[in-house]
């Protein structure tokens, strides 16, 4: 084998050691500042990204805060027109007297007839029995600060107000009168109870009493006013239902 002679200075071979370093060094300078760079690029993108995102978040709960508020004042315009539509429909479902007298003598039946007919307001008999048997006394609850006490609106105020006093006291009725005998009364009765007027019908005293010689029987019943709350607690359809009846049986007594 033929030698290989190598005619080139060693100064020639540490100049290409050094150039191929120096190239390798530059290389991997270049890759490790592209990847710095694609590194870079990339977190500002998901930082765009995410700023959008953020963005979209943001608008999307503004407009549910507004949708919030708005619903909130909607709800509370639903309650104040509620609660005037219940006063306007307890105010109008008020019996008027002239309806009751009606009923009272149109119910009554044949041969049988009144003497005495008063009115009065009085407690309820089941809130008497409430107050004189029952449990023991609750306590009083204390009285609303300024803090946690909400104004009421006249509406509602007048509202309460009609309900606590239908709740205590009612329109009584005391009817004192004759009938030939007891199922003549009892006929009464039942057709007082059929008139949907009255809460309570109780006979209160029979007697016998003398008319020409002729043995008839004396009576005397005790009459509770019906309130309109008993009908308004049925809701407000069944208040829209008993409204709507209330209107028509006034416009067809009115038409005949």
């Amino acid at each position: 084998m033929v030698p290989q002679i190598d005619f080139l200075p060693a100064s020639y071979h540490v100049q290409r050691q050094r150039e191929h370093k120096t190239l390798w060094r530059r290389m991997m300078v270049f890759f490790f500042l592209a990847l710095a760079a694609l590194g870079t690029c990339q977190q500002r993108e998901i930082r765009r990204k995410l700023e959008n995102r953020r963005d979209e978040l943001q608008s999307t709960a503004d407009g549910l805060l507004r949708s919030v508020k708005a619903q909130s004042k909607l709800e509370q315009q639903l309650g104040e027109l509620e609660t005037r539509a219940l006063l306007l429909t307890t105010l109008e479902l008020r019996v008027p007297m002239t309806r009751v007298l009606n009923a009272i003598t149109t119910s009554l039946p044949e041969l049988a007839s009144l003497n005495e007919c008063n009115a009065e307001s009085g407690q309820k008999e089941n809130a008497n029995l409430r107050s004189t048997v029952g449990s023991a006394p609750t306590p009083t609850p204390p009285p609303p600060t300024a803090a946690n006490k909400t104004p009421k609106s006249p509406f509602e105020s007048d509202l309460t107000a009609l309900r606590d006093a239908s709740s205590v006291s009612a329109l009584m009725l005391t009817l004192t009168g004759i009938a030939p005998d007891d199922l003549t009364i009892s006929q009464y009765l039942v057709a007082l109870r059929e008139t949907g007027l009255f809460e309570r019908v109780t006979l209160s005293f029979t007697g016998q009493h003398s008319v020409r010689e002729e043995t008839w029987r004396k009576f005397e019943v005790r009459l509770q006013l019906k309130h309109p709350d008993a009908l308004l607690d049925r809701g407000p359809t069944a208040t829209r239902r008993v409204t709507k009846g209330k209107r028509s049986s006034e416009t067809n007594g009115a038409s005949r």
